[in-house]
């Protein structure tokens, strides 16, 4: 095993700065996808209502495109009344997986938090009016924070 360790380290020393940065990401990306294969999955409800007016809830998954964050929105049912809409169904997560939800809002408003999946739960990590809590969820779906981390920076 040492003779192989030798040898890889030989290869990635001919590498320049720039392939060894891009190998990182790459690897980085490996390890997420690996870890997502692995992760436990499981089944929250949602059930929110607003005037569709002030803004209408939904759950949505947050991925980093490899610029910014990205929502990938979970398919859920309206049902609209006279001045409201309700929504609501069932939607899947993985262990690890952050999730914006947003209640409703008011007119001056939006009621929206990040949310991290662990232990079957959505344990808060972030309010939107927060740049600083926000920032921490950016660096972790980047994969610079591990959720250990996320979970013991959160809210600070």
């Amino acid at each position: 095993m040492a003779e192989l360790e030798k040898l890889e380290i030989l290869r990635l020393n001919e590498l320049t700065l720039e392939e060894l940065e891009k190998l990182l990401e790459l690897v980085k990306e490996e390890i997420k996808k690996r870890k997502e294969e692995k992760a436990e999955e499981y089944e929250f409800e949602f059930e929110y209502e607003n005037d569709p007016r002030k803004g209408i809830p939904y759950a949505a998954k947050l991925v980093w495109n490899g610029e910014k964050i990205e929502r990938e929105f979970f398919d859920l049912q309206k049902t609209y009344g006279r001045k409201n809409v309700l929504v609501h169904g069932k939607y899947k997560a993985r262990e690890g997986d952050i999730i914006e939800i947003r209640t409703g809002g008011s007119w001056k408003n939006d009621y929206r938090s990040w949310y991290v999946v662990h232990d079957g739960q959505l344990v808060k990590v972030a309010d939107i009016d927060s740049a600083k809590e926000k920032l921490v969820v950016e660096k972790y779906l980047k994969g610079d924070l591990s959720l250990e981390e996320l979970l013991s920076q959160a809210g600070k």
